[in-house]
């Protein structure tokens, strides 16, 4: 930064450094010099309404807060299927169907994705607790997400909580297999870090309101 106060790569990484650890460097504040912001729009998904830090001459146009920024790159073909409005599309087929057709049409499928999600686990479930998971997936966005509703959610999915543990995880998780000649981890991907969960939960409930 002492070698170019007024690049626009040094500006973005000094804010980025000053935000995700909270500590300020022993620097002055910027010159008055054009405020560049975060993300280039032209290449991912940012806040049309940004926020300016007058110390780094930064437009914080990053989505979500620092515990949950997701980033999503801007290609053709997220822009297409954005401009075809298809939210639009579907409330107005939506409309004109009776609304008892559609309440047994939206039933079928849950139970049907709720049945398939088992078989990926390859798990089979007594019908009333596919039903009951189908039920839940139904009532998703109808409460405001907390660590608390998801605990609600888990509660009434497993229904008989005598041999499990309810709450965030406490242990570390993978998606994988072991080495046949040890018990060390192969993972094909890794989850948060247990110690991380109640911040990034918590970030993603503010993302999502």
């Amino acid at each position: 930064m002492r070698e170019t106060p007024t690049g626009t790569c040094a500006r973005r990484i000094w804010y980025l450094y000053e935000w995700l650890t909270n500590r300020r460097l022993p620097l002055p504040d910027a010159t008055k010099v054009k405020a560049i912001p975060i993300l280039d729009a032209d290449q991912q998904f940012a806040l049309t309404a940004a926020t300016i830090s007058p110390r780094h001459r930064i437009l914080d146009n990053l989505p979500g807060t620092l515990a949950f920024s997701p980033l999503v790159r801007r290609t053709a073909n997220l822009v297409d299927f954005g401009e075809k409005h298809l939210d639009r599309a579907a409330q107005e087929f939506i409309g004109k169907i009776h609304p008892d057709v559609l309440k047994r049409a939206a039933a079928f499928l849950l139970l049907s994705d709720s049945k398939a999600s088992f078989a990926i686990e390859k798990e089979a479930p007594p019908a009333q607790r596919a039903a009951r998971w189908a039920q839940i997936i139904g009532e998703a966005g109808s409460r405001s997400l907390s660590v608390t509703e998801l605990e609600r959610l888990q509660r009434n999915a497993i229904g008989d909580a005598r041999f499990v543990q309810l709450g965030l995880r406490t242990e570390g998780s993978f998606i994988g297999l072991h080495d046949p000649r040890s018990p060390e981890p192969l993972p094909d991907q890794t989850y948060a870090l247990p110690e991380d969960l109640p911040n990034l939960v918590d970030g993603i409930a503010a993302y999502a309101d």
